[in-house]
């Protein structure tokens, strides 16, 4: 298990931990998992998984593994409902890690692995150099200040979310789609801030 503090949503707390406990008796006995997924692209589809294991944080996640060979994915906890314990043996894929599998990403979700490449100015450089992006991470002082940052990782949007809290002290030099991803996040934040300041001063008048 891996995390902090839980947080439930919409959800009888009842019924929530009734679900819970079948999960983390499933993660126990090494058994199969049945749930209906209320998520995705088919909300209320059933799902038959091999679970390997709890990620805890802002939302919280089963790690599972669907059918046979299927490769480990992450489900949202508080999107599981009619969930039950199989007979059938969970079979992990080999060689599963799931220290390993939360590597691969900057947050939770996973998606491609890509080289992410930062440059953090002068203004920033004492902080970067105390901060952990990532495990992967290589952090370069640069003769005008500046602190060059490079690591392997998936989960660009939150990587995204996260670079807004470092405002004008970092610069996106790779890869594009981080970059995409960041200036349709800022077009997004001033729409709606622009749209807040427009009714505001429309109700000053």
């Amino acid at each position: 298990l891996v995390g902090s503090e839980m947080c439930i949503r919409d959800r009888d707390w009842d019924a929530w931990t009734a679900d819970y406990g079948q999960v983390r008796d499933a993660i126990v006995s090494l058994r199969r998992l049945a749930f209906a997924y209320m998520g995705g692209s088919t909300p209320g589809r059933v799902r038959e998984v091999s679970p390997l294991g709890l990620l805890f944080g802002r939302s919280n996640y089963l790690v599972a593994a669907e059918g046979e060979g299927g490769a480990p994915r992450t489900w949202r906890l508080d999107r599981l409902a009619d969930v039950h314990v199989l007979a059938a043996a969970a079979t992990p894929p080999a060689g599963f890690s799931l220290a390993a599998f939360v590597d691969r990403s900057f947050g939770i979700y996973q998606d491609d692995v890509e080289d992410v490449r930062l440059r953090i100015r002068s203004h920033g450089a004492e902080e970067a150099l105390g901060w952990r992006f990532h495990s992967t991470q290589q952090a370069t002082p640069q003769p005008d200040g500046s602190v060059l940052v490079a690591f392997r990782a998936s989960g660009m949007r939150e990587l995204a979310w996260h670079l807004f809290s470092w405002g004008d002290k970092v610069e996106i030099l790779g890869p594009q789609r981080l970059k995409d991803m960041m200036t349709e996040q800022l077009s997004l934040a001033s729409v709606s801030y622009t749209h807040l300041r427009a009714h505001e001063t429309e109700a000053d008048l």
